[in-house]
């Protein structure tokens, strides 16, 4: 799996990368349900250290069987410790606090909009032009979130206990759609090495936060289960798979990720853990879909990035 050639502007049909994709969309929505399995024995603290650690764990036999290793070069250290943060340490610490007050499929609908987010920062950041149209699929989108983060709970009496959930999963989906970037701007290196070497800094603020595990009993089989899970389908797998796929084709590619990433967290959501779909939520949902749509014009803008 290599770091692959720069998006193509041909539009030639990529079979491993579809493969690759839906391998990614599977396991991203999963990783919600695991989360909240593993939030049933450990803080939001210890299940974010845990999947570091333990991805690390995956990572450094992957990356030195069927990747670089991991080279000794400042630059790729420096990279490592970037996206180490704003890949995986930062956004999953953010993630846990959110999904241990939130249901899984409202998360799940709100990291839908990850595209939409890394559009909007690459104008910013990266000054790519904009159409009418795309400006329009972000303020829909945009609309859907606030629908979903339901703002008259922001306010009155409790307001702290709605809203810093929400205020953690923002953060986590505004450093992942900046990782995006930072992975595209960067020099070539294999993913597995890179998903490795940045896994392997994050899990350096873990390893202190992940032992408290062992400082009393410990928790029953499920949450290690849910740990375990996330830890190899999220951390391990899909982020390598996201890392590939941006270098390839661009993270204009992962887009329709948030389309199928709202139908498979609410099923998993409420096969697996009896979640149910309120009217808010449809609504939100239905207004970030048609954001995602408008905002996918084929202008072609977002292979800049």
């Amino acid at each position: 799996m290599s770091a692959g050639p720069g998006p193509s502007s041909s539009g030639e049909f990529d079979p491993w990368a579809w493969a690759g994709f839906c391998v990614m969309a599977v396991c991203l929505s999963l990783s919600f349900v695991f989360i909240k399995l593993s939030l049933e024995g450990f803080t939001p603290l210890q299940s974010a250290a845990g999947r570091v650690v333990l991805g690390a764990a995956f990572l450094v036999p992957l990356a030195m069987m069927f990747g670089d290793g991991l080279p000794r070069r400042l630059w790729f250290w420096k990279w490592s410790l970037l996206l180490g943060l704003c890949n995986t340490a930062i956004p999953y610490s953010l993630l846990a606090h959110g999904q241990a007050q939130l249901p899984s499929n409202v998360v799940g609908g709100m990291f839908s909009l990850i595209p939409l987010t890394t559009i909007a920062l690459s104008v910013l950041v990266l000054g790519v032009r904009i159409t009418r149209r795309k400006l329009v699929g972000l303020f829909i989108g945009f609309l859907g979130l606030v629908v979903v983060t339901e703002p008259a709970q922001w306010v009155g009496q409790g307001s702290a206990v709605h809203a810093l959930p929400m205020l953690a999963v923002l953060g986590a989906i505004f450093c992942l759609a900046m990782s995006a970037i930072l992975i595209r701007l960067m020099p070539p290196v294999h993913p597995l090495s890179l998903m490795c070497g940045s896994t392997l800094v994050a899990a350096l603020f873990g390893l202190v936060p992940f032992a408290t595990v062992f400082d009393g009993d410990l928790p029953p089989l499920k949450p290690w289960i849910g740990l375990v899970g996330v830890a190899l389908l999220s951390t391990t797998i899909a982020l390598s798979l996201r890392f590939w796929l941006i270098r390839r084709k661009g993270p204009v590619f992962l887009a329709p990720n948030a389309y199928v990433g709202v139908v498979l967290v609410n099923v998993f959501g409420i096969a697996v853990l009896g979640e149910t779909v309120t009217r808010p939520m449809m609504i939100a949902f239905a207004l970030i879909v048609l954001g995602l749509f408008i905002a996918q014009d084929g202008s072609g803008n977002m292979k800049q990035v």
